[in-house]
């Protein structure tokens, strides 16, 4: 009979991505992945400062709320772990944290190492590998777990609740998720941001990779860097931002981000801007006066398409309230 469920704090919480983004703002040109700093942060955390400063931006992963309520329902103890817990717990205290034992018979066991999974196995314990960032290759993984007696899962909603003899599942719905649709525990730990000094400056609008409009369904601005803006947002991390924007004279809050698009491995450094407006046509060429005021949440590799898309969707919401 299941009791507890140990869940790793990275697939609860977007911890790592913080982490990341602070580790490209010291050092834009290290050659690192986010599995990198997933299997041993503080291998590269130079200091602790930047990350106690903006761990009230860190969100749940998606589908994570639903999936502790859902164990909560079902009369399942949800536990999670972390190197970092007596940083996280004050700030996320809606989150059941206890000393981790990996001796629980009764307990599942849900981590992204594969080496530790392997560890726990062999202790005879009930165990998940939970997909990490390395990176988004199926054949990469069909290798990897060849021949090996492991359960793989790549998000909470493809999770293989009927092996472990659930009758039940949960439920993931679109609707339900919106910051703007209900008040519910996944919108509200998302609902989170940090309010900045303003930045300015103003860029030229250039071509971009035409993904905003056709693949992600929010078509951006994308802006020229020279080193005086450069210079502008080296204080800023990689990540999604809020602020007022001014094009053609006219005013419009907008929602940008400032950073590498890790889920398409982009480099190097770019700044998107989605102005809350109607356009019938493209201003290339035109010149943008931006104000940055918000900070929403750090870049993210997302495990799945549709998990990017359901963040954009909730960064959309956030910004226009902060900026609108």
């Amino acid at each position: 009979m299941i009791s507890k469920c140990y869940i790793n704090c990275e697939i609860i919480l977007d911890f790592n991505s913080l982490l990341f983004s602070i580790l490209k703002k010291q050092n834009p040109d290290l050659n690192l992945s986010l599995n990198d700093v997933q299997e041993n942060p503080q291998k590269f955390l130079e200091t602790q400062d930047l990350l106690i400063q903006n761990l009230c931006i860190i969100k749940p992963q998606i589908g994570a709320i639903e999936t502790l309520q859902f164990l909560e329902s079902q009369n399942i103890q949800p536990i999670i772990y972390s190197q970092y817990s007596k940083q996280l717990q004050n700030h996320f205290p809606y989150l059941k944290w206890e000393e981790f034992t990996d001796e629980d018979k009764g307990g599942i066991f849900i981590d992204p190492r594969l080496d530790y999974c392997e560890q726990l196995l062999k202790k005879d314990l009930k165990v998940v590998l939970f997909k990490n960032h390395k990176l988004k290759d199926k054949d990469y993984w069909n290798q990897l777990l060849q021949n090996k007696n492991i359960i793989f899962v790549e998000s909470w909603e493809t999770f293989p609740w009927q092996d472990f003899k659930f009758l039940t599942k949960p439920i993931f719905s679109a609707e339900q998720y919106k910051v703007n649709e209900c008040d519910n525990a996944a919108t509200q730990y998302w609902n989170t941001f940090v309010k900045l000094n303003p930045i300015e400056f103003t860029s030229k609008i250039i071509h971009g990779r035409n993904r905003g409009g056709t693949m992600l369904g929010i078509p951006t601005a994308n802006l020229q860097i020279n080193e005086e803006i450069q210079n502008l947002t080296k204080s800023l991390l990689p990540g999604v931002y809020a602020g007022i924007t001014y094009l053609e004279n006219v005013k419009y809050g907008g929602v940008l981000s400032i950073g590498y698009n890790p889920y398409f491995l982009d480099t190097p450094q770019t700044i998107e801007v989605h102005l809350y407006g109607e356009f019938q046509e493209d201003f290339y060429g035109a010149n943008l006066r931006l104000i940055i005021t918000h900070f929403i949440r750090a870049e993210s590799d997302f495990r799945t398409f549709d998990h990017l898309i359901k963040a954009i969707s909730n960064d959309k919401i956030i910004g226009r309230k902060l900026v609108c």
